[in-house]
């Protein structure tokens, strides 16, 4: 499991969370104090399916990374663009992308 470390801060009104990847490969999550509870909970499980998804080591569109964070299922073949390796942090990332590519291309592992 991927160390998270979750504060709670105040941001700008139309910012309700933001993550950041660390060099040592955890994250480190701001949630808006000024959200509710349950605003907070909501934009938590938000940021926590980017890190899940792996957004921070692919190359994706953000509108696309922001509706899969927000729980729609997209049809995206994860393919780097030409001359780009995808970069992963841990095998357990590698193998959550192939699964997922596999899963896209019809492929049983």
């Amino acid at each position: 499991m991927t160390d998270t470390y979750v504060r709670l801060v105040p941001l700008p009104p139309k910012v309700e969370g933001v993550t950041l990847p660390n060099d040592d490969g955890s994250f480190d999550i701001y949630i808006n104090s000024r959200l509710s509870p349950a605003r907070q909970q909501e934009t938590l499980a938000h940021e926590m399916r980017h890190i899940r998804h792996d957004h921070f080591y692919l190359d994706m569109e953000l509108g696309r990374m922001e509706r899969q964070a927000d729980g729609e299922a997209l049809n995206a073949v994860l393919h780097p663009p030409a001359g780009m390796l995808p970069c992963f942090r841990s095998e357990d990332a590698l193998a959550h992308w192939l699964g997922m590519l596999c899963t896209q291309l019809g492929i049983e592992l």
